[in-house]
C-alpha cells in the first residue's frame, strides 16, 4: 500500500511526515507500541535464565582492571558485573579510551557514540545490578553495523557517500537492534561496511578500506568488515553484521571470529524488503561460541511483523552448554572446494586442521563429493542443458542482489526520502560496482530473474541430497583465498583469479552465498592460520539445526582453541 508521506530525519531536517500506513513503523507511534508488546509477549529470555545458562563469577578468577576487561568475554563481563565483581562503567571507560587509541588503525567504527551517553548508559546498568534488575545482556559493549540495521540514535549512512552527506538518521530501530537495546546492551557506535553491502570486501568512498588487525595492509572482509574487527580488535565485547551472501561469515574468516548464519527465519527483519528475500540473514559476530549463542538467545525468535520469522525459540545456551561440544555419533561431510571452487592450497590445509578437531569431538568425517558438479542449468536462449560452474554461482547471486538494489533505490522515493540513486548528483558519486548492480536491476527481466530460481533449488536440492545421506553437518572452507589487500582508491575488489582460475570479483571468491540460497545455519570458525592470516571455515547443518552447528563450532573452539591468537597491539 502506498503511504501519502514519510518522517525521515536528514541533517536534523523533516523532510516528510506522518507514517499511518508505513511498513517500518515509526518510534513512538501506536502501531510501534503495539509491535513492542507483540515482540514482548514472544518469550525471550529472563535475565534469570541468561545467568542460570551463563553461570557464576569464578570467584578465584582475578577481577581484571582497566584495559584488561576489553580482553574478556562477553560471558566473562556478564558473570563479573553480575557478581559485582566488574562495573559496567568502567568497562565502558575502557573500550572508550582503546577505540579511541586503535580505531584509526583498522577503520573499523565509523561512528562513535557520543561519550556523556555511553558513560549514563553505563551508570544506568550499574544502577541496575545494585537493584536486581539488570537485563539479560546489561551493560556490554556493542557495535551496530551502519547499513539496514536501524538503530535510530545514530546517522546512517550504507557506506554511501550520498548518504553520509545527507546525514541520514533512521526513523525507527531494526527489531533484532531493539532487542539487543532492550536486553541491556550498551551501543558504542556504528561499524564501516562497503556502499550497500553489495561485496564481500568492507571498503567504500565515504570511509576508506577496513583492515583486519593481523595485517593492516589486508582487508578485513565484508560486508561487515568493521563490526568483524571491531571484535577481534577487542574494540567491542559484541557486535552483529547482515549476511546476504556470506557479510557475516566472510570478516569472521579474514579475522579469527565466529560468524553466524542462522536459518531463514530465527532473526525477524522489518527493514522492507530484508524480512521478503530469503537470502538475508541477521547475525551475531563474536569471539567465542558462548557469546553466539548469547546473542542469539537475544536476537532471534518470532516477531509478528516478519512473515518468515520461526516461532519456536531455542534455549542457545543451555543447550550449548549441555553438549559441550561433543559429537559423538555424529557425521560430517567435508568438502574442500564445494566440487567446482578453485581454493588455495594454504586454505584447504588449515580447514583440514579444523576438521581434525571435529574428528577429536567424536564425528566421523567423510570427504565426499557432493554433487554440485552434477547440477546443470537450462540455457535460455538455446534450450540446451549446461553444467553448472561456479561463474555461473556467482552470477546469480549478483543479478538476484542487483534486483534487490533495484527495488531499494524505488523504496528511498516511496518513503520519501529526496533520493533517485540512479540520477546526479548521486549517480556519479556510487562506487562503480554497485552502480553497475543498479544498471543491472534496470535490465534484468522477470523471466531471467525466475529462472535463476531454478538453479538456487538445484543448490539446495544438492545440498537436502547430502543431509539424505544420514549426515549432521556439512563442512568446507569459508573462502577460497587467504586475504585480499587493500588498495587506495576506495574501490578494493577481491581477487581476479584464484589459483590461475577466473573469479567474479565481489562474491565469487567466497564459498559462503551458496547457503544463502539455501537458507540452513551455518557457522564460520577459525580453523587455523595461514602465516599470519587466519583461516575460516564453515560448519552447515541441517535447517532449524542452529544449536547443533553452534554445537560443532564449540567442538572445534575446544580441541583447536582460537583465543590466544588475538592480537592485543596492531
Amino acid at each position: 500500500m502506498k503511504m501519502s508521506r514519510r518522517q525521515v530525519v536528514t541533517g536534523g531536517a523533516t523532510v516528510a511526515a506522518a507514517a499511518a500506513a508505513a511498513p517500518v513503523l515509526l518510534a513512538g507511534s501506536p502501531a510501534q507500541a503495539t509491535a513492542a508488546t507483540a515482540d514482548a509477549a514472544s518469550s525471550g529470555p529472563s535475565p534469570e535464565e541468561i545467568t542460570n545458562a551463563i553461570g557464576r563469577w569464578d570467584k578465584h578468577h582475578d577481577t581484571p582492571r582497566g584495559e584488561e576487561l576489553c580482553f574478556l568475554s562477553a560471558g566473562d563481563l556478564l558473570r563479573g558485573m553480575r557478581a559485582r565483581r566488574i562495573s559496567p562503567v568502567e568497562v565502558a571507560q575502557a573500550y572508550l579510551a582503546r577505540i579511541d587509541r586503535l580505531n584509526h588503525k583498522v577503520n573499523a567504527i565509523v561512528y562513535r557514540h557520543p561519550e556523556e551517553l555511553v558513560l549514563a548508559r553505563a551508570r544506568d546498568a550499574e544502577r541496575r545490578y545494585v537493584n536486581g534488575t539488570a537485563r539479560p545482556m546489561e551493560g556490554l559493549p556493542y557495535l551496530i553495523k551502519d547499513l539496514f540495521d536501524f538503530w535510530k540514535d545514530a546517522p546512517n549512512t550504507f557506506g554511501s557517500v550520498v548518504f553520509k552527506e545527507m546525514g541520514f538518521r533512521p526513523p525507527s530501530n531494526a527489531i533484532y537492534i531493539q532487542r539487543v537495546l532492550d536486553a541491556g546492551i550498551n551501543p558504542m557506535g556504528k561499524t564501516n561496511t562497503p556502499e550497500f553491502g553489495h561485496e564481500g570486501i568492507t571498503d567504500n568512498y565515504a570511509f576508506g578500506p577496513t583492515s583486519t588487525p593481523f595485517d593492516l595492509t589486508k582487508n578485513a572482509g565484508g560486508s561487515s568488515g568493521g563490526s568483524a574487527a571491531a571484535v577481534a580488535g577487542f574494540l567491542t565485547a559484541l557486535s552483529q553484521g547482515s549476511d546476504a551472501g556470506g557479510s557475516v561469515r566472510i570478516p569472521a574468516a579474514f579475522t579469527n571470529t565466529v560468524g553466524f548464519k542462522a536459518t531463514f527465519g530465527r532473526i525477524p527483519q522489518d527493514a522492507p524488503p530484508l524480512p521478503y528475500n530469503p537470502m538475508l540473514h541477521p547475525g551475531p559476530i563474536c569471539r567465542t561460541v558462548e557469546d553466539t549463542a548469547l546473542s542469539m538467545e537475544v536476537m532471534g525468535g518470532f516477531h509478528p511483523q516478519d512473515k518468515f520469522s520461526i516461532q519456536d525459540r531455542p534455549a542457545y545456551l543451555r543447550s550449548l552448554h549441555k553438549l559441550g561440544g561433543g559429537l559423538k555419533g555424529k557425521r560430517v561431510a567435508f568438502s574442500p572446494n564445494l566440487d567446482i571452487f578453485p581454493v588455495e592450497r594454504q586454505v584447504v590445509q588449515a580447514v583440514r586442521g579444523g576438521v581434525a578437531a571435529l574428528a577429536a569431538a567424536g564425528a566421523r568425517v567423510d570427504e565426499i563429493p557432493l554433487g554440485f558438479d552434477k547440477m546443470t542449468t537450462t540455457d535460455l536462449l538455446s534450450g540446451t542443458q549446461r553444467p553448472v560452474t561456479q561463474e555461473m554461482l556467482s552470477d546469480l547471486w549478483v543479478m538476484m542482489q542487483s534486483a534487490l538494489y533495484g527495488f531499494a533505490r524505488d523504496l528511498f522515493l516511496h518513503y520519501g526520502i529526496p533520493v533517485d540513486l540512479m540520477r546526479e548528483p548521486y549517480v556519479s558519486k556510487l562506487n562503480p560496482e554497485f552502480r553497475g548492480m543498479l544498471e543491472r536491476a534496470a535490465r534484468t527481466s522477470v523471466m531471467q530473474y525466475k529462472h535463476g530460481e531454478f538453479l538456487e533449488i538445484a543448490v539446495n536440492d544438492a545440498v537436502e541430497a547430502v543431509f539424505a545421506q544420514g549426515y549432521d553437518y556439512i563442512v568446507c572452507p569459508t573462502l577460497t583465498t587467504v586475504s585480499v589487500s587493500n588498495t587506495a582508491d576506495g574501490n578494493t575488489l577481491g581477487p581476479a583469479s584464484v589459483n590461475g582460475v577466473p573469479t567474479e570479483r565481489t562474491i565469487g571468491w567466497c564459498m559462503t552465498y551458496p547457503f544463502n540460497f539455501t537458507g540452513h545455519p551455518v557457522a564460520s570458525v577459525p580453523a587455523g592460520f595461514a602465516g599470519k592470516m587466519p583461516v575460516g571455515m564453515q560448519i552447515v547443518g541441517r535447517r532449524f539445526a542452529d544449536v547443533e552447528v553452534l554445537n560443532a563450532a564449540k567442538a572445534v573452539e575446544n580441541h583447536r582453541p582460537w583465543h590466544d591468537r588475538y592480537l592485543k597491539e596492531f
